[in-house]
């Protein structure tokens, strides 16, 4: 990401989180204080204004000096034009500086979502991270950007036009501005109501793109069981629900301007009450008692740019606590590991023993095998025997028992993150595509691949013919998460990405379930013949139900309640796992059947 000059260098999360204002305002400085300078130069000038349209009105009643009125009128066009110009600048300076810190922000809530383990984010739901990056990056740059601004714009008025009114008449002064010392006491009552009702409204608002994200996901399964109408209430309830959240916040915050605008206008009222005497006596103008007038008028801005300032900052604030928890959150993968490994020699489980963290029961217990380079290993169990949970362990998706799992004998704790997984590809059970064509897709994750070596591919996975008969071919779009393939199809896929890459080390993990018996084994076989070529000596870990899909591999590891029941040569292992004889002729009678 490029940085301006002006800018310093991005500063620690740590120090961000405990003064993201003082942080961000220092990062963004120059964009910061120039805007500042234009706000500044644009109160100065305005704050002009009523009093020389005064002297303009009293020159028109008296009529002395047809000059001096001259003057006066070239001088207020003068102001509009600098009005104009500063107006422009703090805008333009202003939104440099909080659309900065938005990118910033949003740039490193992404990246802290990516460098989540597997396991903490299948605690999160796909809406809870969608508004962190959306909704509450956004409240906080209001907050920072736009609040910030009318705060100090605000305070300066504030601070001005009591000087100017002063001048006018000090009596006047006190008596219009007799309410005002109210206002941060009611403020104070009111933002604190919105905060927790903005609270409330993101976490509605979370749940209700979790639920638009599922629904759209599932609209075929929703369809094919004709569950259009349910899955519709649902949603309208949802948004209902929201709904109400965004009312209660509107419902408390449209008190802070009524309520401000009511003190202001009893000092116009007041104004009218105690001015006449002094008018009609000759004491004051009737330029100065409109300037005056004016200069009450000006008042209702700061008292409700006061309000909105503050209530962008409840808003900022609860955002920026749900970021922070985010932020906040331990990685339970730590990568502590120095070890940099390019090669796969070995892999050697010995005695794991795992449990998720909510889980009562251990899902792997003493786990024990060993494969080396160029072999290939088939797992089989039935459903919940731990197949998955294992393949997850050695890529590190979840945290593994130390010195429990070794490749090339290191311990894989020691093995640096991204060393693991240059060295380790695996094709899971749930196949995921992206909204790009074929050929993308195929090629995700490859450096430089050629256009032969692509349709190598799609014909190694029995995808060229289907491909060949798309009016596109490769370059067919294949739409969101694939929707436009079959389960077959997307499994093919996804394994011929996997292949492309060329990992020393290959998990097809169940990867081949849509796709029927005949052409897996096909697929599978030419896997195995291109991992024996010389030199070559790829390594490769197949889960599968289907007996024919592992009975060839070299080894057999059969997981029985998480337990290793029995590991070795497939006939070997027919002798001695009660459990591969009763799967064995399970599937045999059903070919026959």
């Amino acid at each position: 990401m490029k940085k301006n000059l002006h800018e310093k260098k991005s500063p620690s999360l740590s120090d961000l989180l405990k003064a993201p204002y003082r942080i961000y305002i220092l990062q963004h400085l120059r964009p910061f204080i120039c805007g500042l300078i234009a706000l500044i130069v644009t109160n100065c000038f305005d704050i002009l204004t009523p009093t020389l349209i005064g002297k303009a009105i009293d020159q028109l009643v008296n009529w002395k000096d047809f000059s001096t009125f001259l003057k006066i009128i070239l001088f207020l066009f003068l102001i509009g034009l600098t009005l104009s110009c500063s107006r422009f600048l703090w805008r333009y300076f202003w939104g440099q500086f909080h659309h900065s810190v938005a990118e910033d922000l949003r740039n490193r809530l992404f990246s802290k979502i990516t460098d989540l383990s597997p396991s903490q984010m299948s605690q999160k739901t796909t809406g809870d991270l969608m508004s962190l990056i959306n909704n509450d990056v956004n409240s906080f740059r209001m907050a920072i950007g736009p609040g910030l601004l009318v705060l100090f714009d605000s305070l300066l008025l504030l601070v001005l036009v009591p000087i100017f009114m002063w001048k006018i008449s000090p009596e006047w002064t006190w008596r219009c501005l007799v309410l005002m010392p109210m206002i941060p006491f009611i403020v104070k009552s009111i933002l604190k109501k919105t905060h927790v009702a903005y609270d409330d409204q993101q976490n509605t608002f979370s749940k209700m793109s979790g639920l638009a994200q599922e629904i759209v996901s599932g609209v075929r399964t929703i369809k094919s069981y004709a569950q259009e109408e349910i899955q519709t209430q649902r949603f309208d309830d949802s948004s209902e629900k929201f709904r109400k959240s965004c009312n209660r916040v509107s419902f408390i915050d449209s008190y802070l301007s009524p309520i401000l605008e009511l003190c202001t206008a009893l000092g116009c009222v007041i104004l009218l009450f105690i001015g006449y005497e002094s008018l009609s006596a000759g004491k004051v103008s009737l330029g100065e008692f409109f300037a005056f007038y004016q200069y009450i008028q000006k008042m209702v801005w700061p008292m409700e740019g006061l309000g909105i300032s503050l209530s962008q900052y409840q808003m900022g604030k609860a955002a920026m606590n749900r970021i922070k928890a985010l932020f906040e959150e331990t990685n339970d993968i730590i990568d502590s590991g120095t070890q940099t490994i390019t090669d796969f020699e070995s892999l050697e489980v010995r005695n794991l023993t795992f449990s998720y963290p909510n889980g009562i029961h251990p899902v792997l217990s003493q786990v024990s095998f060993k494969i080396h380079k160029g072999e290939t290993l088939g797992v089989i169990g039935i459903t919940g025997s731990g197949k998955t949970t294992l393949v997850e362990l050695l890529c590190r998706f979840y945290p593994a028992p130390a010195h429990t799992i070794f490749i090339n004998d290191i311990p894989i704790e020691e093995i640096n993150l991204k060393s693991l997984r240059s060295l380790i590809g695996m094709v899971p059970q749930n196949h995921f595509l992206f909204s790009k064509n074929l050929s993308e897709n195929m090629t995700y994750g490859s450096e430089i691949v050629s256009a032969n070596e692509i349709q190598n591919m799609a014909q190694l996975v029995h995808l060229d013919q289907e491909i060949l008969s798309w009016p596109e071919g490769f370059e067919t779009q294949i739409g969101e998460r694939g929707i436009n393939l079959s389960g077959g199809q997307k499994q093919r896929v996804t394994l011929a990405r996997a292949l492309l890459k060329m990992y020393p080390f290959l998990i097809i993990d169940d990867s081949l379930s849509a796709v029927d018996n005949k052409t897996g084994l096909a697929i599978l076989q030419k896997i195995k013949a291109l991992a024996k070529l010389p030199g070559n000596k790829k390594t490769s870990l197949i889960i599968s139900h289907k007996m024919d899909h592992i009975a060839w591999t070299d080894k057999i590891l059969v997981l029985n309640n998480g337990k290793v029941e029995a590991f070795g040569p497939s006939q070997w292992v027919l002798q001695k796992s009660a459990l591969y004889q009763e799967l064995y002729e399970l599937q045999k009678q059903e070919a026959f059947a």
